[in-house]
């Protein structure tokens, strides 16, 4: 992407020199020309800047970066200068170490500014070429579909001809020629459909096992979900008899005192 960018930019200075009587053609070898000289690079993405260049959201990038471009050249203004005050000769010891230490500061800070910089355009390169690839492969998957669909269409029409072909009035050699034709088209079209029924048959066959193993997996979960419900109300009940014989441990340790209190009396 950033390839067909930086191209999209030649050609559009390309486009502002166009003189009278080029046509678009001629415009497109002397921006590519241009990019060689400038990036000291061949460019050999023209199937994916076909596409692009009439896409509006890439139209209204490139737009944005035109704007952008003349507003940081229209933006350019000078500092104020301010007097510069007389200082003893322990300020300006003091005032040259602060200075070294703050270049110091600024040469470790640029310097590790640019090594993030490149890491950065290096991990947005690698992203922009893996986006390139697979828009490669998508379109490479279109054209053999459409290719695909351009070959049936015109087998079809070919069919059709030598099907609806009148062989009254041809000659023996022309007639069994057109018959041989023929054959051939109707074995290939039985072909075709024991193949088309083939096809449906594994693939009603392939949703038949995912529905059963859909409501095994649903009957294992139903099963889980009802054991772990006994195992539940088991521990419940347990608990419920645990209680039982407190309490009754506590009733009897009551009616044991009332006895004993009863002895002493």
């Amino acid at each position: 992407m950033k390839l067909v960018n930086k191209f999209s930019g030649c050609y559009a200075n390309v486009e502002r020199r166009m003189k009278s009587g080029k046509t678009r053609k001629d415009m497109l070898t002397e921006a590519k020309e241009l990019y060689k000289v400038t990036f000291e690079l061949s460019f050999n993405l023209d199937h994916c800047w076909g596409i692009l260049k009439d896409t509006p959201k890439w139209q209204a990038t490139q737009q944005e970066n035109k704007a952008q471009n003349k507003k940081c050249k229209q933006s350019g203004a000078a500092l104020p200068s301010s007097d510069i005050p007389s200082s003893t000769p322990a300020t300006s010891a003091i005032e040259v170490e602060d200075e070294e230490s703050e270049a110091s500061r600024s040469v470790l800070g640029n310097s590790r500014s640019k090594g993030q910089k490149a890491a950065k355009r290096k991990q947005t390169e690698e992203i922009s070429l893996d986006k390139l690839v697979s828009m490669q492969k998508d379109l490479i998957e279109i054209s053999c579909d459409r290719l695909s669909l351009m070959k049936a269409g015109a087998q079809s029409t070919l069919d059709d001809a030598i099907m609806s072909k009148d062989l009254t009035l041809l000659d023996a050699e022309s007639r069994a020629y057109y018959q041989r034709k023929k054959r051939v088209i109707i074995a290939r079209e039985l072909q075709e459909e024991k193949e088309r029924e083939e096809k449906e048959k594994k693939e009603k066959e392939k949703k038949e096992v995912t529905k059963k193993e859909r409501k095994a997996k649903e009957e294992k979960e139903r099963q889980a979900k009802e054991e772990q419900n006994q195992k539940e109300t088991k521990n419940n009940a347990e608990e419920d008899e645990d209680v039982d014989e407190d309490n009754d441990q506590e009733v009897e340790q009551d009616e044991h005192k009332e006895e004993v209190v009863e002895c002493e009396e």
